[in-house]
């Protein structure tokens, strides 16, 4: 398995990952735009030419970095692909501070994932997501 930057042939199969794994609606146009905006924050997982996993972050502030969607194909999971994802993020912002994310409140999986990785919840978003869900914003402080 080979994890780095997305090229852009690989967005269309970004998109259909997200399609399938992520509740909200996020449309091929806003991948474009997060690649071209932050290249070094649009990370994949590869395994024999397929893309079976991204992580998308952008940089919200000198030291803060934000993560924007985590998904792994189902097929895939449990096997460290999100945890090096997140380790290969952080590399590629090693003057973050802070790292953030929002999730939902009953996504029990990515809660204990994200905990498992130092993250811990702050705070709570009412009507956060399309859908009205809530959402839980979680933290971690590296330094």
């Amino acid at each position: 398995m080979e994890i780095r930057k997305v090229r852009f042939e690989e967005i269309q199969d970004v998109y259909e990952l997200a399609k399938k794994y992520l509740k909200e609606n996020y449309t091929f146009d806003l991948l474009l735009k997060l690649w071209s905006f932050s290249p070094n924050g649009f990370l994949v997982a590869v395994e024999k030419g397929i893309v079976i996993a991204f992580i998308i972050g952008v940089k919200t502030s000198v030291d803060s970095l934000r993560i924007l969607m985590l998904a792994v194909d189902e097929r895939y999971r449990r096997r460290g692909i999100g945890s090096a994802l997140l380790k290969k993020l952080q590399l590629n912002f090693p003057e973050v501070r802070r790292i953030y994310l929002e999730t939902r409140v009953d996504n029990e999986e990515a809660i204990i994932f994200y905990r498992k990785h130092g993250f811990k919840i702050v705070d709570r978003e009412e009507n956060f997501y399309t859908d009205g869900s809530e959402a839980y914003i979680m933290e971690k402080i590296l330094f």
